[in-house]
């Protein structure tokens, strides 16, 4: 009798358990609007100098918590295991947590299942976010809101000891900035682990971006008003076994990235790359192409889509024992020019026309063991016809 009480319990649980991957739609779960409002309230009213106290919990919200032009206040939790806010049940596609304003310090606290991005910061000025914690519960889904901590147009930002999970663009997203720093951070079941775009002055350190579809991508792109970035520094990081399927949602950059990829870098200029440990990737190291080898089109005059002063040096290697993906139109490449072998560091070799004849006109430099490295200069812009493993043109390189 007692296991026939049971059976429709049961039944009920598998069931849901089921059927755990999509967002109920059968009922409404009550929000927890009394705590919002009193937060919302804090932030609203607060005044430079207070310190705002997250309380210890779990709490669902269906509308976003907001900062507006606040300077000189803390919001701090009790810990990213203690203070969770979940926006699951969100009505629209908003993002958690969005913050604008000078001389704010967030800490010690868990943003998850954000429809849009966990964290949105913009227009920020000296802004630190320390032990925060953003995630979606039901793993990589193209559905996942694009960023855990997503800025633009802001300066003077640090990011040290967060973790950021399952993000269907990036998990840490940076754009249109300056003055930058990401350290002790870690990365991973995101398809980038950290994404930085037309950044200045912006360091990368001691992070672990590990697990993404691909760890690092730093890119220069077209149609912005915020001129040149540069001045890119990464160092000290592990970035291991970027190998996950690419779940973004079609029709944006991420969605073109290929499993397998340690770092990927996009017209970029003025990016050192030193003293990492590179490791267990099926495609490719380290890629450093043009915006044309994206082939995608652009139109703003005053773009420049070359890749030139890129240095690479003492960064340790060691390939995954697969073959590269075959999914993207990059590992199939890989695929086809080196018998299935995924590769340490592969240049596009597009080169600007304008700049001095040479044998390394856009100063890439790669200062690693040739006897250890995979290496090859693809002559992508002339249909691969000259593909070259040799390396001695970009061993003697001026500085940056």
């Amino acid at each position: 009798m007692r296991l026939a009480r049971l059976m429709p319990t049961l039944l009920l649980a598998l069931l849901l358990a089921a059927c755990n991957h999509d967002r109920p739609i059968f009922f409404t779960p009550d929000m927890d609007s009394d705590v919002h409002q009193q937060l919302q309230q804090q932030l609203a009213t607060a005044r430079p100098g207070d310190t705002i106290h997250l309380p210890e919990g779990f709490f669902e919200f269906d509308t976003p918590l907001r900062i507006d032009s606040l300077r000189h206040v803390t919001v701090i939790g009790q810990g990213m295991e203690k203070t969770i806010f979940s926006f699951r049940y969100q009505r629209n596609e908003e993002d958690g947590f969005i913050i604008s304003g000078d001389s704010i310090l967030l800490t010690d606290f868990t943003i998850q299942d954000a429809r849009g991005a966990a964290i949105r910061l913009h227009q920020c000025r000296q802004l630190s976010i320390l032990r925060v914690r953003t995630s979606w519960s039901d793993g990589p889904d193209e559905g996942n809101g694009p960023a855990g901590i997503a800025a633009t147009n802001c300066s003077g930002m640090l990011i040290d000891s967060c973790e950021v999970f399952f993000s269907s663009r990036a998990g840490i997203s940076i754009g249109l900035s300056d003055s930058i720093t990401v350290r002790n951070s870690l990365a991973s079941g995101n398809v980038a682990g950290i994404s930085i775009e037309n950044c200045r002055q912006t360091t990368l350190h001691d992070n672990r971006c590990e697990g993404n579809t691909a760890g690092i991508l730093i890119a220069e792109l077209p149609n912005t008003d915020f001129g040149p970035g540069g001045s890119c520094l990464i160092y000290n990081n592990l970035i291991k076994d970027n190998n996950l399927s690419n779940f973004s949602p079609s029709g944006n950059i991420y969605a073109s990235l290929p499993p397998g990829t340690g770092i990927y870098l996009i017209a970029t200029r003025q990016t050192a790359i030193y003293d990492n440990e590179i490791s267990g990737h099926k495609t490719v190291g380290a890629a450093i192409t043009s915006y044309p080898f994206t082939e995608l089109p652009w139109n703003d005059t005053l773009y420049y889509p070359y890749a030139h002063d890129i240095s690479l040096s003492d960064n340790q290697f060691q390939r995954k024992k697969s073959l590269p993906d075959l999914s993207t139109g990059f590992g199939q490449m890989v695929n086809i020019l080196f018998a299935g072998k995924p590769q340490d560091i592969l240049y596009d070799g597009i080169t600007d026309t304008l700049r001095p004849v040479g044998p390394n006109p856009m100063n890439i430099c790669i200062l690693q063991d040739p006897a250890r490295l995979r290496f090859a200069s693809l002559d992508a812009g002339n249909n691969y016809d000259k593909v070259s493993k040799e390396m001695t043109a970009y061993q003697a390189c001026p500085e940056n």
